[in-house]
């Protein structure tokens, strides 16, 4: 027959050893599935906006297209995921909504790539953000230069 309290002991000890291997398997992962970029803020709104944050990290901020898409914040580390990302409208004295933060109507996900160095950051008129990390130093994407050109306000 069988002797329960043998089992009912190897039972306890595999499912503790088991817990801590697992333990220790995702905190490596939770470490490993951080990126460091440069990052740089690309601002299609009609008004400059300051404090952006992505999860409580980074503090950007950016004047209005086309004068946008120049500073960068170096060596940034992100874990990487869906993102939430908020930032506080600005403009001249008077304007409507200053001060006011806002929220990204998406969680945009953010993503590593082979020898990526840099991250773009993309503020949307309609408060959608895109997250586009690059090799190069990053440019203006596709979507700013349509919304821009649609909206009049394509600088050539």
């Amino acid at each position: 027959m069988f002797d329960h309290k043998f089992f009912s002991r190897i039972d306890r000890r595999t499912l503790i050893g088991a817990g801590i291997c697992f333990a220790l398997v995702n905190a490596c992962k939770v470490e490993s599935m951080k990126a460091n970029f440069d990052v740089v803020l690309f601002n299609y709104l009609n008004r400059p906006i300051f404090e952006l944050l992505i999860d409580e990290t980074i503090d950007g901020s950016s004047d209005k297209y086309p004068g946008t898409g120049s500073g960068v914040m170096m060596g940034i580390s992100l874990a990487l995921g869906a993102k939430k990302v908020t930032w506080r409208l600005s403009g001249p004295p008077g304007m409507k909504n200053n001060g006011d933060t806002v929220t990204s109507k998406n969680s945009p996900e953010l993503v590593s790539i082979r020898g990526g160095k840099y991250l773009g950051i993309h503020v949307y008129p309609d408060y959608t953000v895109e997250l586009i990390p690059s090799v190069g130093f990053p440019q203006v994407s596709e979507r700013g230069q349509l919304e821009m050109a649609e909206a009049g306000r394509d600088h050539g």
